[in-house]
């Protein structure tokens, strides 16, 4: 499948662009915003890793979706939303940019996400991962209806800022008919309040 454009009520999702740099590398670049990630990258990394987003984002058959997530009201980018590892484990994931925690955007992307995944591409499955101290990321995943299916032990090096200790890391897993159900049931709890 191409690489899709959509929008929901609030968001834009589409390609990233070299003209988002200085955004992405804002937040790719600090240490607290990547404060659960291996490291932060430096602005060469930063332009690697758009040049991937953007090369990926061009292949006839799409396998890594990268969404640049604009608010449609302000135009402001302020993340990315992602579906990634489409011919092996399909797996979804988000960066938001620190200056928009703690708005619920992080759980409207994930939502978004799960209905791309299985409403538009056909998804059978699909898991996600956080670092397990990232309890905002974890959170996320059980809002929108995944499941923790596995606890790997000191699997992972947290960012090397902050002294780059083993951390244990979260899987999460979300199967179609799962999803499905999630929706029906949100379907009649509104039905039920509108009543």
């Amino acid at each position: 499948m191409n690489f899709t454009e959509f929008e929901t009520e609030r968001f834009l999702f589409r390609k990233l662009r070299e003209s988002d740099f200085p955004i992405v590398y804002d937040w790719l670049g600090n240490s607290e915003n990547m404060k659960f990630r291996k490291s932060t990258l430096s602005e060469e990394e930063t332009h690697k890793y758009l040049d991937w987003a953007i090369s990926s984002a061009n292949e006839e058959e799409c396998k890594n979706f990268e969404f640049a997530t604009i608010i449609k009201e302000t135009g402001a980018l302020i993340g990315v939303a992602s579906i990634f590892n489409l011919d092996i484990e399909p797996e979804l994931g988000w960066t938001i940019h620190r200056n928009y925690w703690r708005h619920g955007y992080g759980t409207e992307m994930g939502k978004e996400l799960l209905n791309f995944a299985f409403g538009t591409l056909s998804l059978r499955r699909i898991i996600a991962g956080c670092n397990a101290n990232n309890i905002a990321s974890y959170r996320i995943m059980e809002k929108i209806g995944m499941r923790r299916e596995a606890h790997f032990i000191k699997s992972q090096r947290r960012n090397n800022e902050l002294n780059a200790e083993w951390c244990d890391r979260f899987q999460y897993a979300i199967l179609w008919e799962e999803w499905k159900k999630l929706r029906c049931n949100l379907t009649t709890e509104r039905k039920m309040y509108v009543e």
